[in-house]
């Protein structure tokens, strides 16, 4: 005689004991039951409602919803008969059916189960940044020694991948100031993700998406080859920890914009735009601000000044202009140092007291600089002599001693221009004899050099006229990312 078939409930329960490697004794003694007891219930022999199921396997912690899955799955083995309608389906048809049903069960439930898990990985991450910030917001102020060994403690700490996120996004805000600052966060942040716990694929990709910061710091500090090797290694990390991150919490648009400040500086600007509009289809608006104004700083270096200011256009209602100060800096300065390029000094002139007032506000010393520099350059456009001297030779002193050589050179011959204009050759003589330094090894690159020759060649024979000079103060602004561009007098 066959056995006769236990219940959906009783070989749901016999199911999972059998998944614990369990008998029957063992599953029946933490609940009080005999094995007696369970094998009936297994076959069909007692009232077995789910709740009891749960109960009964609850030592073993099987969740609910598996003991529901399971009971789903019997359920689709022996569907219910049909009615018998006339219009029934036919039992082909029924079979189809039960297998469209169950694809798209197993469909739906595979698809919840992602976005759902994903949610949480995004609600621990909010948690581990907020406690990031707070341990930031407090290391921040304190001196370097006492900084780092504190980091140096927290160490291995589960939410310490949130601090080294952090650290990079320090690193970034102090590169605009101090690039020896931005290298020892970048570092500090790196430090961070070395020790950091958790699955490899994982520890690659947030190597992947803090390496960048790293390059870019490596980048304003001036070495150019260190910095590219680092964002070859970003790119690197970042590939082979695919599929480490289900949350999708690091974000990937950030190596391809840092890394396009990279290729902006080395000249290669279409790459740079290339780059710049991959990060920019996957972006929301308000990251998309950011990096609308990249790429117009880009098209600034490029010389394309009118690309720049359509650039900047769709760049301005993206911008949250009081909880983005640092933004509507930069869009507003690069906006005003377009429109100096194109000769239009009136429009720059009215964008120049909102520049100032952020640079004030936000206290950077070199946006300080260059933006009394922006004043020198649009007085100097608007024939205003005395305000364009007193802005362009404090311009140029700082730049001397800082030992920023182009710049320098940039903010001469504006002076140069100006002492011509006012028939002051000797002042313009001595001006150039102050410039030789910069053939002593700086890094002006050879046509930039070779153009400077020859003016301080016409300044020594009293040659020099306003124009000529005009002309190789645009050159030399073009030619600075592009070095192999030569002068033509």
């Amino acid at each position: 005689m066959p056995e006769p078939k236990p219940t959906p409930e009783g070989a749901t329960l016999r199911f999972f004991r059998f998944a614990e490697g369990l008998a029957e004794s063992q599953l029946g003694k933490p609940n009080g039951l005999a094995e007696q007891t369970i094998g009936r219930l297994e076959n069909g022999k007692g009232p077995l409602p789910v709740g009891r199921i749960v109960k009964l396997l609850s030592p073993w912690k099987v969740p609910r919803e598996a003991i529901e899955t399971a009971l789903l799955a019997l359920e689709i083995s022996r569907p219910p008969a049909d009615p018998g309608a006339p219009t029934a389906p036919t039992a082909g048809e029924r079979l189809a059916l039960q297998a469209a049903a169950v694809a798209a069960g197993t469909a739906s439930l595979r698809a919840t189960r992602t976005v759902l898990t994903r949610e949480s990985h995004r609600r621990h991450a909010r948690r581990h940044r907020r406690w990031a910030q707070k341990i930031w917001a407090r290391l921040a102020r304190l001196p370097e020694k006492p900084q780092e060994a504190e980091i140096q403690a927290l160490l291995g700490e589960p939410k310490s991948w949130a601090l080294a996120e952090r650290l990079a996004w320090a690193s970034e805000i102090a590169a605009a100031d101090r690039a020896s600052e931005a290298l020892r966060l970048a570092r500090l942040s790196l430090r961070v993700v070395a020790a950091s716990p958790g699955p490899e694929l994982w520890l690659l990709r947030l190597r992947g998406a803090l390496e960048p910061f790293h390059g870019n710091a490596l980048r304003v500090s001036g070495d150019l080859p260190a910095s590219e090797a680092s964002f070859d290694l970003a790119d690197d990390c970042w590939k082979r920890g695919a599929g480490g991150d289900p949350g999708q919490l690091l974000d990937g648009r950030r190596p391809l914009d840092l890394k396009a400040s990279l290729l902006r500086q080395r000249g290669r600007f279409d790459e740079a735009i290339q780059l710049l509009d991959r990060a920019l289809a996957a972006s929301p608006p308000k990251a998309a601000a950011r990096l609308l104004i990249k790429k117009a700083a880009t098209y600034i270096r490029a010389g394309e000044y009118k690309l720049a200011l359509e650039v900047l256009d769709q760049a301005e209602p993206k911008i949250d202009e009081w909880g983005e100060r640092r933004l509507l800096l930069v869009h507003r300065f690069s906006r005003a140092n377009s429109l100096c390029h194109l000769d239009r000094y009136a429009d720059a002139e009215a964008l120049l007291p909102l520049v100032d007032t952020l640079t004030a506000e936000l206290g950077n010393e070199l946006d300080k600089q260059r933006t009394r520099w922006l004043l020198g350059r649009t007085c100097r456009g608007l024939n205003r002599w005395v305000e364009a001297l007193a802005a362009l030779s404090k311009v140029r002193a700082y730049f001397r001693d800082k030992q920023i050589a182009y710049d320098y050179a940039l903010a001469s011959l504006e002076v140069a221009e100006i002492y011509l204009e006012q028939g002051q050759t000797r002042l313009v003589q001595a001006l150039a004899e102050e410039m030789l330094w910069l053939f002593n090894g700086q890094k002006v690159h050879k046509e930039a050099l070779a153009a400077l020759t020859l003016f301080c060649r016409a300044a020594e024979a009293d040659v020099l006229e306003p124009e000529w000079t005009r002309h190789l103060i645009k050159y030399l602004y073009r030619a600075q990312y592009k070095p192999e561009l030569r002068f033509e007098p």
